[in-house]
């Protein structure tokens, strides 16, 4: 596993060991940042105005992504030990990684909200929907953050009652979800995209 692009292209990052967690593939993770990318350019949006959140987030490689990439500041939260363990030698030095060992069920109140909260929860497990409202109630999610949330496209994608599914974008067997607190935003589409 490795960092795409940005200061630490090339940048090999260690990974859990065992099934503990499932890293986002180097190639939905390139698809998932060029379609954030491309966003941000049409909103005149650069990396460097953006804080980043990571839930669930295993290594740590798509918060590492974006901060490779200039986000300001990515919050981690993994509760696992071992995975936990290896994030901190993943973001060893970087003062802009702020790591919690929470249950993202249970995160702690923020101390601002975030533009960008990306959730990979294990699949199946139908998790996003409780970790999704319980980081909207504890502050890091307001109405300008945008919301993305990976699934396998098996389990519950349902959004939860106050939130609307901007677009859904695929990526081989990786589904990323477009969320968005509801009357904020209208939809771009129902439909699930391809992603090229």
């Amino acid at each position: 596993m490795r960092i795409i692009a940005g200061t630490w292209r090339g940048k090999k990052l260690q990974v859990p060991p065992g099934n503990v967690t499932r890293p986002t593939a180097d190639r939905a993770r390139e698809s998932l940042f060029n379609i954030l990318t491309a966003r941000f350019q049409r909103q005149g949006i650069l990396w460097s105005d953006l804080t980043f959140c990571d839930v669930f987030a295993g290594s740590g490689a798509v918060g590492m992504e974006a901060l490779s990439r200039g986000a300001k500041q990515c919050l981690f939260f993994e509760k696992d030990s071992n995975a936990f363990h290896v994030l901190l030698k993943n973001t060893a030095g970087i003062d802009r990684a702020i790591l919690y060992k929470k249950d993202a069920l249970l995160p702690p109140p923020a101390p601002k909200s975030v533009d960008v909260v990306f959730m990979d929860p294990p699949y199946l497990k139908n998790l996003w929907q409780s970790a999704l409202e319980a980081f909207f109630k504890q502050g890091y999610i307001d109405a300008h953050t945008l919301v993305i949330v990976e699934t396998d496209g098996l389990g519950n994608e349902m959004s939860p009652s106050g939130w609307i599914l901007e677009q859904i974008r695929q990526s081989g067997r990786n589904r990323f979800l477009f969320l968005k607190r509801e009357n904020e935003v209208c939809p771009l589409t129902s439909e699930t995209e391809e992603i090229k």
